[in-house]
């Protein structure tokens, strides 16, 4: 069982920044986090005060952390009657939120996540008489991984998503775009995130508690270092921008159009009466803050009847691996998907293979692989690492992984 853990956390780190999210609950005052962290074995009191964490724990992330939790958690709450969907739900007592008490509640997330936390989570429902509450095992880009987890739903959904969307690259973003649009036509429903206002977000945070020169710092900051870039850096697909409102905007919203999905803005502020994060603050500098809400917005997308689907089939979504290694050269075929849920497989292979031959180099075999994600990367990165930079080699690829190598960067390594 430790093995397969260490597997999953080299190859999707990621899951322990999840996990921190618990103290920003904490400080926020939320009562069940305390208990989540204690179950955990983490000390909240003792971290929360430490040096280490002031950086980690900034009061702007927590005041944000904290908003946009309150505010999609309250919209949901006008949709009673569907199953709440939440991806990526992380370590979030979301479930336990009075909102979602009578509601059907579904978390999914990377599989290390949901086979922690579902079972405390099920024990906390269990005292208090809380059904209805159910977690699975998903990556967000793997249709079939999110369809199996609404096997139980009957009705439409509404699907929740909380600071997701910043830790995906573009063609991660184009595939859970297009995994939620499928699942709300067959489902019916709406998708609930503030991801894209992330950045607007952040910016009313830091207004509010280092006020305005701090906030103009940090624009003067962003536009010098546009101006002294030598590139034009990619901006991801789905993040509206502060200081560059425009054309972000229209990068966003060209985006939805590709990937046949509509959308609703509707102001924060309309959502949020009450931040505990900034307890310690004045009365108008609270005030102040839930005002600069209202130029930050929370996006409700529902598919686009108008969009011209195009034929879907989902035989890629299996994941296939084989290996073998003679005079120091491993050769590995990989078939399907490489994602976060199958890219721990690939990582045992060449774990076990290596432990049994001398590997100084590796051959790829990337025929029959329709698609990898950053984990899947993550693993090659590992194996190049261990072999030597010009030692590994990837063959066979089709457009869409050669995209993704040439836009993360991974084509030069290879």
């Amino acid at each position: 069982m430790e093995e397969k853990k260490d597997l999953r956390e080299q190859t999707n780190p990621i899951f322990n920044t999840a996990k921190s999210m618990l103290l920003h609950f904490c400080i926020a005052g939320d009562e069940d986090a305390p208990i989540l962290a204690k179950k955990f074995g983490i000390d909240a009191d003792s971290l929360i005060g430490t040096e280490e964490q002031k950086v980690a724990l900034s009061p702007e992330l927590t005041t944000m952390t904290e908003t946009r939790f309150r505010s999609i958690n309250k919209i949901a709450g006008n949709y009673k009657n569907s199953t709440v969907v939440d991806i990526a739900c992380g370590y979030t007592p979301r479930a336990l939120n009075e909102t979602f008490k009578d509601m059907h509640y579904i978390g999914c997330d990377l599989p290390i996540v949901t086979d922690e936390l579902g079972p405390v989570i099920g024990e906390m429902c269990a005292e208090r008489g809380i059904k209805d509450k159910e977690y699975h095992s998903t990556d967000a880009t793997n249709y079939r991984s999110l369809r199996d987890a609404l096997n139980s739903v009957e009705g439409e959904v509404t699907i929740l998503s909380d600071g997701l969307l910043t830790y995906l690259s573009n063609s991660e973003l184009t595939e859970l775009c297009t995994n939620i649009r499928r699942l709300l036509k067959e489902f019916g429903g709406q998708w609930i995130t503030s991801d894209p206002d992330a950045n607007p977000l952040f910016m009313a945070a830091m207004t509010a508690i280092h006020g305005e020169a701090a906030y103009e710092d940090l624009v003067k900051t962003m536009d010098v270092y546009a101006e002294q870039s030598d590139t034009n850096i990619e901006v991801q697909n789905m993040t509206v921008l502060a200081y560059d409102f425009e054309n972000t905007m229209k990068t966003v919203t060209d985006f939805l159009r590709s990937v046949g999905l509509k959308w609703e803005r509707v102001p924060m502020s309309d959502y949020v009466t009450e931040i505990g994060s900034l307890a310690g603050y004045s009365d108008e500098a609270k005030a102040e803050y839930i005002k600069s809400l209202e130029n930050v917005y929370i996006w409700i997308f529902t598919p686009d009847e108008n969009y011209k689907e195009t034929e879907e089939t989902y035989d890629s979504d299996f994941f296939g691996v084989n290996a073998k290694a003679h005079g120091g050269k491993m050769e590995i075929t990989l078939r399907g998907r490489l994602d976060s849920i199958t890219a721990p497989e690939l990582l045992s292979v060449y774990e076990k293979t290596k432990a049994e031959e001398k590997v100084e180099k590796i051959a790829v075999d990337a025929s029959e692989l329709a698609y990898i994600s950053s984990a899947g990367l993550r693993v090659l990165l590992i194996m190049i690492k261990q072999v030597g930079s010009g030692n590994l080699t990837v063959t066979g690829q089709n457009d869409t992984v050669q995209t993704i190598f040439e836009l993360t960067g991974f084509a030069d390594m290879i």
